[in-house]
């Protein structure tokens, strides 16, 4: 049973849920096989999910049912019945979650039975609590027309001569349709510029069509923001979407619940990166601003887990735009929070930032030379850095060695073709710039050229070597 499907189940559950599965196990609606139980408790008891011999089948057999000899048949039967036991008490809790839901199947046994006056009790309760919640997504949408359509058939079954509510369950399902399908074209957007991928979005721009010429609807603040969001990835350069978006989402960002909000941080941050990457430094506070509410709302930590890529983002956006006391205070608190396989390389790459950015070169030094990680680009992204920090203490053997180390590295790695060319041409960049003698305004024009005219290399990495060409030319 090492790696069965029940003992990984078993080891994902929290105290709470193990204590509550145990009621549900012992609970004769829910299951009336004593075997099911001792099989649990023998399982969950001490450190035997983590125990391989306490995991053999045998042994298990023999604490079971004592008396007999091992049958594989009646263990893997006891085995089944345990899990769909779990499986069942996983459904229930899920379901628990959603009262809204939970009601509205209450009042669909009201009416089935013919108690009317339990049913209309029933409904001004469902209608009394949908009007005190403050979430605005599709989920809520479609609840709103699971609640118009309880009362349609409820008027259908009293009399057919009796007007229904048709209209209010066609506006919900639309509206209900429209959010789902916003929210769905902005991630298949994000996700086709990235992957390079091809997604047919089926009838979306009839939706945008059909919302152009509706103009309440498109002030519903869900449909509002996703309308916009979609535009800002479809056209860019269209920034206006992208303040459209900040001034919706700071005033209805309680309209969304945890999940959907983290989502929507992510979109506008991940917008604002790639805007970083090709030169508009306006979108470096964006995205630093957009990075610090997520962080202080804790809205990007899932599980108590800070992603090690959004924390290396924080602080190089923090450390651009010279925000040092917030980024200090930010890697101290915070790095508590990265998964430990990470944790100790990207404090460093955070600390050794921060420290270059300061211009402490000797402590930025030593802790990017301790740096080591598999993730290719983040391994070159740090001996960047040691690029401009050889050449900032004029330590030009070493910038030498480093320039062809990457280079043979760059030679040796699989990497996608732009990442290889990009820093290829920060290699080539890098050596003409070390062989520039003060004041070769041939060799500087010719490095200015190539600096000017480069599609890949990286804004900040076209502007460091601008600096020091206007440097040389003193």
């Amino acid at each position: 049973m090492q790696n069965s499907q029940l003992t990984h189940i078993l080891l994902a559950l929290s105290k709470k849920e193990s204590r509550e599965l145990r009621k549900w196990l012992v609970s004769p609606i829910h299951n009336q096989r004593s075997d099911v139980v001792q099989l649990y408790e023998y399982l969950t008891s001490g450190n035997r999910l983590e125990d391989d011999k306490s995991l053999e089948k045998e042994r298990i057999f023999r604490k079971l049912y004592p008396k007999e000899a091992y049958d594989d048949a009646k263990m893997r039967q006891v085995i089944h019945f345990l899990q769909e036991c779990i499986e069942e008490y996983f459904i229930y809790s899920k379901n628990q979650e959603d009262s809204l839901t939970q009601h509205i199947n209450l009042a669909k046994v009201y009416r089935e039975k013919k108690l009317l006056k339990l049913h209309e009790k029933t409904m001004r309760k469902i209608e009394e609590d949908f009007q005190k919640i403050n979430y605005r997504n599709e989920e809520i949408f479609e609840r709103s027309y699971l609640i118009e359509k309880e009362k349609s058939t409820m008027f259908i079954e009293r009399s057919r001569a009796v007007s229904t509510n048709y209209q209010a369950m066609s506006d919900s399902m639309e509206i209900t349709f429209m959010s789902r399908k916003l929210k769905l074209a902005c991630a298949m957007l994000s996700h086709q510029k990235i992957y390079k991928t091809n997604y047919d979005f089926g009838l979306l721009e009839n939706v945008l069509s059909f919302l152009q010429g509706k103009p309440d609807l498109i002030q519903d603040p869900t449909i509002k923001l996703y309308y916009h969001l979609y535009n800002l990835f479809k056209f860019p350069d269209e920034e206006f979407h992208f303040f459209e978006i900040k001034r919706i989402f700071s005033s209805s960002e309680h309209f969304f619940d945890a999940l959907e909000r983290k989502d929507i941080y992510l979109m506008i941050i991940n917008y604002c990166i790639s805007r970083m990457n090709i030169g508009y430094k306006s979108f470096v506070r964006e995205a630093f601003e957009f990075y610090r509410k997520a962080i202080e709302s804790r809205i990007i930590i899932e599980n108590g887990i800070l992603n090690h890529l959004a924390f290396r983002n924080i602080v190089t956006a923090g450390t651009t735009l010279k925000e040092f006391d917030w980024v200090s205070k930010f890697i101290e608190e915070y790095q508590n929070y990265l998964s430990p396989e990470y944790r100790e390389n990207f404090v460093k790459f955070a600390l050794a930032r921060l420290y270059f950015e300061q211009g402490d070169y000797d402590r930025a030094q030593d802790l990017l030379i301790q740096f080591d990680i598999d993730d290719i680009l983040i391994n070159l992204t740090a001996k960047t850095m040691l690029i401009r920090l050889y050449y900032e203490k004029d330590e030009f053997m070493a910038l030498e060695s480093l320039l062809d180390s990457m280079r043979a590295y760059i030679n040796r790695k699989k990497m996608l073709a732009y990442h290889k060319m990009s820093f290829k041409e920060l290699i080539s960049a890098s050596k003409r710039l070390i062989k520039i003698q003060f004041n070769d305004r041939k060799k500087i024009e010719i490095l200015n050229n190539q600096i000017t005219n480069s599609r890949i290399l990286p804004s900040h990495m076209k502007e460091w070597f601008m600096e020091q060409l206007k440097k040389l030319k003193r």
